[in-house]
Formats: structure tokens, C-alpha cells, sequence
């Protein structure tokens, strides 16, 4: 069932997934490029050990 469902889905799970990374991605990039201290600080930007 799980595996006719992803079948079915596929398509739109990948557009989801891409689409969520490239606003991540942009985010990232505007919080670096603008030095905005609140995105840099989100988990998923912090360096390791930080």
C-alpha cells in the first residue's frame, strides 16, 4: 500500500522536496549575503560545535 501510494505521489513528493530545499537554500544565502544574525542562528546554519 505505502509503496503504490509513493507510485502514485511520486511526482509531487519530489516537487515538495526540491522546492523546500531551494527555499532553504535562499534563505541561507539572503542570511549570509545580508548578515541577518536571526538566520544564522537557526540550527540548520550554525557551524559544528557552535
Amino acid at each position: 500500500m505505502l509503496k503504490a501510494l509513493f507510485n502514485r505521489y511520486k511526482n509531487k513528493i519530489f516537487l515538495i522536496v526540491l522546492t523546500i530545499y531551494v527555499i532553504i537554500l535562499g534563505l541561507g544565502t539572503f542570511g549570509e549575503l545580508f548578515e541577518i544574525k536571526w538566520i544564522l542562528d537557526l540550527p540548520i546554519f550554525r557551524p559544528p560545535g557552535k
